[in-house]
């Protein structure tokens, strides 16, 4: 069952200071819980199981979580990202809620403040208090919150802002109107009438004007080496939400996609562990060191492997083994994970790593591995590869295609390819053929699979388009060309195998 693993792995722990078992779903007592939580180290709270670790389960799951998830949002203050997720486990339904160490503290329950000793809530003596007090004004000194000067509200991309707006309300649900300034000083990303350094990152339209080490670089290497050569090598500058959107976009094409029709319904599956190595990438933005100007984050792409690689240790007492298991969620950049959080990138908080490991070992590719040398974090995917060659095109772009599809394909062309040169003819052939083998790719990504150059693409595309043979589907942006259904029925149960 998906994400049972969790539960697998928290039973296989002690109630302490990051974790409790909860019988039944007491919201007070839930909440208290919760906010002893976010107040020292993060943890998480399981409803449904008892102390005995005997799992009772929760009735009307459903029903108690968004009860549950209301009341914690509405009354836990400050504000603070809280996950929950109904898991079925063993046949019953238990409710998981994570949270992370806050970086606001201290954070209170009905005016009550509560941290957490041992395996015990308890409320927050005074010298404790003070503690977190000065752990809160320490935060406001930490790199993320620190004035970039000169920076402006024109100089942020206000559309990604109202997305993530519209995200924040469903964590504050009172809140009806709220404009771009007051979303930035309620989520501290605005010091004193100044832009934060967590700002820029997050949402600046040109974040490397102020923050150049923010850049992310990919390079795919012909070998299984780096060296002078390489056969693409990309540098994205944007804010972290546009720089996600558009390698997402990119290492869809890079790996490429398998199609199969069977009995004319076509299914997609990706040629890489998606979940996996998209989840890789967000925990490397999310927890790279961007205050140091040696700060890096380098995704490099091997004939037998790919390697996430970003400059910073991991946080003091996690260690590279931790990873592989259940372990604390501590955070280098907590207000840029809040962005991310709000905008839903991260859905679960703390088992990012065990996501990464299951869903490589369920989609039966190769388990990733971290290591940690010269303050540089690496997690490599072993056989994971690209699809080009050193000349750019597909590996094998012909590879699985028997003469009986082959012909297939000339036969459909027949109507737009009389009266032409053989060598337009096999241009044009060889364009459905890149498409049958990697559906939804756009002109310029033809371009760098084929030696065949753009406006030349873009002629014979119109071609195939007005002949009904090939359509772009989508949206301008993200969208691309695919051969029409009618062409796929045409193939029947060979097209895409």
């Amino acid at each position: 069952m998906e994400n049972s693993f969790i539960i697998d792995n928290l039973l296989q722990q002690e109630e302490g200071i990051r974790l409790e078992f909860k019988a039944k779903p007491d919201v007070e007592d839930i909440a208290r819980s919760i906010t002893s939580f976010i107040n020292t180290h993060g943890g998480d709270l399981v409803i449904g199981i008892d102390n005995n670790k005997n799992v009772i389960g929760v009735e009307l799951a459903e029903e108690k979580a968004n009860h549950i998830k209301n009341v914690l949002i509405d009354s836990i203050k400050p504000i603070a990202p809280i996950s929950l997720q109904i898991i079925n486990y063993k046949k019953r339904n238990v409710i998981l809620i994570s949270v992370w160490e806050g970086a606001k503290k201290p954070y209170q329950f009905k005016g009550v403040i509560y941290n957490r000793i041992g395996s015990q809530t308890r409320t927050t003596n005074p010298q404790k208090l003070n503690d977190l007090i000065l752990e809160r004004k320490q935060s406001d000194f930490h790199w993320e919150r620190m004035p970039v000067l000169g920076a402006e509200i024109d100089d942020l991309d206000i559309v990604e802002i109202n997305k993530t707006i519209n995200r924040y309300k469903d964590y504050r649900r009172t809140i009806e109107q709220l404009n771009e300034e007051d979303f930035l000083v309620n989520t501290g990303l605005m010091q004193n009438g100044n832009l934060t350094n967590a700002c820029i990152v997050s949402f600046g339209n040109d974040p490397i004007r102020y923050i150049p080490q923010s850049r992310i670089r990919i390079t795919l290497y012909p070998t299984k080496s780096s060296g002078d050569n390489f056969i693409d090598d990309r540098i994205f500058e944007g804010n972290i939400f546009k720089n996600i959107s558009a390698i997402f976009e990119y290492i869809d094409v890079i790996y490429g996609k398998s199609y199969a029709v069977n009995k004319l319904i076509r299914s997609e599956k990706s040629n890489y562990p998606r979940l996996a190595l998209r989840e890789g990438i967000l925990n490397a933005i999310v927890h790279r060191d961007y205050n140091s100007v040696k700060g890096f984050l380098q995704i490099s792409i091997y004939s037998d492997r790919t390697e996430i690689s970003n400059y910073g240790k991991l946080p003091k007492g996690i260690t590279v083994e931790d990873l592989k298991v259940e372990h604390s969620s501590i955070l280098r950049n907590p207000d840029v994970a809040q962005m991310c959080f709000y905008r839903r990138y991260i859905e679960m908080l703390g088992s990012g790593t065990q996501r990464m490991i299951r869903d490589c070992r369920d989609n039966k590719f190769k388990l990733p591995i971290w290591k940690e040398t010269d303050n540089v974090i690496t997690v490599t995917f072993p056989g994971l590869a690209h699809n080009r060659n050193a000349k750019g095109t597909i590996k094998g772009i012909l590879e699985g295609l028997n003469k009986a599809t082959i012909a297939k394909l000339e036969e459909i062309t027949e109507g737009i390819t009389e009266g032409i040169t053989d060598e337009v003819r096999d241009k044009i052939i060889k364009i459905l053929i890149v498409l049958y083998k990697e559906a939804g790719l756009k002109t310029l990504d033809i371009e760098k699979l084929i030696d065949i150059p753009a406006k030349s693409i873009e002629r014979y595309i119109k071609q195939l388009k007005d002949s009904e043979i090939i359509e772009y589907r989508g949206a301008k942006r993200t969208g691309g060309y695919y051969l029409t259904d009618i062409v796929q029925e045409r193939l029947g149960k060979e097209a895409n195998d």
